[in-house]
């Protein structure tokens, strides 16, 4: 089943699997970066990143994650003729990172449960189809601008990282280093590609080092700090570089005056938006259906107490109670083992607060947008995790409804992204070919 949805991650990424080098929308910027970073400096060109930027003691800067611009040295030195146009290789390879840390992470939960083994195989085809179709990820791989390509990175790596402690668990001797170490690379890699996926794994490590076994506890700690350490320490420098701040959370030298203004004023987090957002992102109201192409229309809604949010209008086209209602479903019912004598720990549950701060702090974020709902995704896989490796009676019970949910949730996400990318105007002329024709619209329809 990976290897299947591998090639369609593919066909998703590049646009039916033709359009490989494509310049995205300020797709340069990373390119930019990265070659700044070789001179030995922080900036980036001004026409790169453009109404991103950030004007810094009259040098350009830019706010975005540099995981991509890291990426980008090797592969601009393999293939020069690349550059700004690696966008949708960089989508893909982190599509497959999340499809397969998924796909391990869900093996790894199922096989302690007490579902035969048909069962085991069927719920978890079931599910990685569900993270493929059914969930953010396929808005981010269809639309692999700017604004999705570090946010597809940090929650590939945020799956990597769950993985990895997932498996630390139950690992002794050398595989438990192993885990470790894979554990520190994938938080590190998440920190430096969005720090808000990052941060909980940072929570997470501080119980990883209490809980080291006495044997070869010094390697097994360097395994744990190494990497993790010395991506925090490399964020904090680049951050004070970049932008004379510790975490990088400031707004003051943004080009953009609207949204500068307003995080001045009103502050980037606040928790008073908390309950509109999660109103928002998890709307009970059915979106648009149509017996008749285009089945299923989406757009830009007015948000309820606008004061509280930059703009009056939120971005989110399909909340998740639609598009992923097998993985709000599973990840309540997960919830309820957290609370549950015998069905978790304290070592799990601290991760689920560390990830649950996440959850929170998007909640409470300024601005409302579909790529958004990626940052509430590790809470809901975690518990997702967590309610199949508990087994028992309820998960049998459940698996047909379960696998039902993924097929509706699928359908609906599939017809909601296809229209949304289909109708936007800032994707290439490809890109809304392709996706146009899957919805069903014509092009006079197009926006």
């Amino acid at each position: 089943m990976a290897l299947v949805l591998s090639v369609l991650i593919w066909i998703i990424a590049t646009t039916g699997g033709r359009q490989v080098f494509v310049k995205e929308v300020l797709g340069d910027a990373f390119d930019s970066q990265a070659e700044h970073f070789l001179r030995g400096n922080v900036d980036v060109d001004s026409d790169a990143i453009r109404w991103e930027a950030m004007i810094v003691n009259g040098k350009t800067r830019m706010y975005f994650g540099p995981f991509p611009a890291l990426l980008r040295i090797p592969l601009n030195f393999i293939y020069p003729e690349g550059r700004g146009a690696w966008s949708r290789i960089s989508g893909f390879l982190a599509g497959e990172l999340a499809l397969f840390a998924f796909a391990g992470l869900i093996s790894t939960a199922l096989s302690g449960s007490s579902l035969s083994r048909r069962d085991q195989i069927w719920l978890g085809g079931a599910c990685l189809f569900g993270l493929l179709f059914g969930s953010p990820l396929l808005f981010l791989l269809g639309n692999l601008s700017i604004y999705s390509e570090a946010i597809i990175w940090a929650l590939a790596w945020s799956l990597a990282a769950l993985f990895f402690a997932w498996r630390y668990r139950r690992a002794e001797g050398r595989a438990l280093t192993i885990s470790l170490l894979g554990f520190s690379i994938s938080a590190a890699c998440a920190l430096l590609s969005r720090v808000t996926f990052g941060a909980p794994f940072v929570l997470v490590a501080l119980v990883l080092a209490v809980r080291l076994p006495r044997a070869s506890r010094l390697r097994k700690l360097v395994a744990l700090v190494g990497p993790l350490g010395a991506g925090i320490v490399f964020h904090v420098l680049l951050n004070c570089a970049k932008l004379d701040s510790l975490t990088g959370a400031s707004y003051d030298f943004y080009i953009n005056s609207a949204h500068r203004e307003f995080a001045r004023q009103h502050g980037i987090l606040d928790l008073r938006r908390v309950p509109y957002s999660f109103a928002d992102y998890f709307d009970l109201a059915p979106p648009s259906f149509h017996l008749q192409p285009p089945f299923l229309t989406v757009d830009r809604h007015p948000i309820s107490y606008s004061g509280l949010f930059s703009l009056p209008l939120s971005e989110t086209f399909i909340s998740l109670s639609w598009c992923s209602a097998w993985l709000v479903a599973a990840a309540i019912m997960g919830t309820a083992c957290l609370f549950w004598r015998g069905r978790s720990d304290y070592f799990l549950r601290w991760i689920a607060a560390a990830l649950f701060a996440e959850f929170v702090c998007i909640l409470s974020y300024f601005a409302l947008a579909e790529r958004y709902t990626a940052d509430l995704c590790p809470f809901l896989v975690f518990c997702l995790v967590l309610f199949l490796s508990a087994g028992g009676i309820i998960v049998v019970r459940t698996r047909y409804i379960l696998s039902a949910l993924v097929i509706v949730s699928a359908a609906i996400n599939l017809l909601a992204v296809s229209y949304w990318l289909g109708s936007d105007r800032n994707l290439p002329a490809e890109t809304q070919i392709f996706w146009s024709a899957i919805a069903g619209i014509k092009q006079t329809q197009i926006k």
